[in-house]
């Protein structure tokens, strides 16, 4: 007979996993069916062209992300968690610094949008390209403090925003600049429950003086997390650049399909990475590593599961709903193919994610970074590889492989970390 007592405390876990995991990831997923909406109204509103360069644009901005992490969120976040009693007053010059990275990222996808599209369109893109990361690091900062409320709210106004403006669009037609339009006009959105506050802290101090004061966090921290980053970037989206490079941005059309119906797991990654992170930094600083290697389980399998859903819907969008995603002019072979080895490469960095962010939180960058630098250069050849000799669509594989020799690297870090400290304890 089942004990009740057992049955309800299994229920209770639920729930509190539930609870921790459940607003960063559904407003997460929210925006990123907002953004997958976009990508959907871009295949059947634009040229082949055109939904290529809108694609490469939005992992130009996810690039950023991932930049804001390794320069201002991780290292802010880190700072804040390090103690109980931190003066959070005291890195204010972490606002300034976010201001710099964020114009300079716009001013990066307004030159793409100028080559590729046209001059308002690289106006939009280039304010879209600024806003997003000054949105970004409010997000960051909101789960530094445990207030993932605020970041939730956030997802909610700026994925609202977007489908408002897809109504619109749907009756009045948008082109690629329409669509920059309608980015920016998300970000201020999602802005507003960060308050004016929020927005002040970025003039805090001069540039100058902000970078003196983080010139500490560069040379101890930034500076290898940037190198991790710079590596990780070139090795998971290494296809995205070459294929465009080598074979133009038709060619990287149905690629970019494939990478549509796994881009919300890809979110989820990075939203609960900046909610478990500070969680994981606490329990590190605070020596309990038992606490630790737990949050990490629990956050494998959060990110297993969304895995495992996505799948299962792409399979019944792909088969049974195909003009859903598919225009005359996307071969349905090579979509599945591209779906098919999204798939993997989603479930090797759903594995891999944890456990990268644990050895983050016990400080050790300069490590991390050599396994990225490592599968780095695995990638680029492979990516290469397989694009002149076989197909674009191909190249995919080439990150996977990157990607699998990242993880068996970061694995061997974390368990030779998890067999010191449980030894010891």
């Amino acid at each position: 007979m089942a004990d009740p007592h057992r049955s309800t405390g299994r229920i209770r876990n639920l729930g509190s996993l539930f609870g921790r995991f459940g607003l960063a990831s559904l407003s997460s997923a929210i925006v990123s069916v907002s953004h997958l909406a976009v990508q959907l109204f871009s295949i059947h509103h634009l040229g082949t062209a055109a939904i290529g360069t809108l694609a490469f644009l939005l992992v130009i901005i996810q690039f950023g992300y991932g930049l804001s992490n390794a320069l201002v969120s991780t290292p802010y976040t880190i700072a804040v968690n390090q103690t109980d009693d931190a003066d959070r007053a005291g890195f204010d010059f972490f606002f300034p610094v976010n201001l710099l990275l964020s114009i300079s990222q716009g001013l990066i996808c307004a030159a793409i949008a100028w080559t590729t599209a046209s001059p308002m369109a690289a106006l939009m893109f280039g304010l879209a390209g600024t806003l997003s990361l000054v949105r970004w690091f409010g997000r960051s900062n909101a789960y530094a403090h445990h207030a993932p409320a605020r970041a939730a709210w956030s997802d909610l106004a700026y994925a609202g925003a977007i489908v408002a403006g897809l109504l619109v669009a749907t009756r009045t037609g948008a082109d690629i600049t329409g669509i920059g339009g309608m980015l920016v006009a998300a970000s201020l959105v999602g802005l507003l429950p960060f308050g004016l506050a929020y927005l002040r802290r970025h003039a805090a101090m001069g540039p100058g003086r902000a970078l003196r004061a983080y010139r500490p966090v560069w040379r101890d921290q930034s500076a290898w997390t940037l190198v991790g980053v710079l590596s990780t970037e070139a090795t998971s989206n290494s296809h995205s650049y070459i294929v465009t490079l080598l074979a133009g941005p038709a060619a990287f059309a149905p690629v970019a399909v494939g990478m549509l119906f796994f881009r919300p797991v890809n979110v989820c990654i990075t939203a609960l990475t900046q909610l478990e992170r500070p969680r994981m930094t606490r329990a590190v600083a605070k020596g309990d590593h038992v606490a630790a290697i737990k949050a990490e389980r629990i956050f494998t399998g959060a990110l297993l599961f969304l895995w495992l859903a996505t799948c299962v819907l792409a399979a019944v969008v792909l088969y049974g709903f195909p003009g859903l995603i598919l225009k005359p002019t996307l071969d349905h072979g090579l979509v599945a193919t591209a779906v098919a080895l999204c798939a993997l490469l989603s479930l090797v960095q759903c594995i891999q994610t944890p456990m990268s962010v644990l050895t983050q939180a016990r400080r050790a960058f300069r490590p991390l970074a050599t396994q990225s630098l490592r599968s780095c250069g695995v990638g680029i050849v492979a990516v290469t590889l397989l694009t002149l000799a076989v197909a674009p669509i191909f190249s995919i594989a080439g990150v996977v492989l990157s990607q699998l020799v990242m993880m068996l690297g970061i694995w061997r870090l974390d368990r030779k970390w998890r067999r010191d400290h449980l030894a010891k304890g």
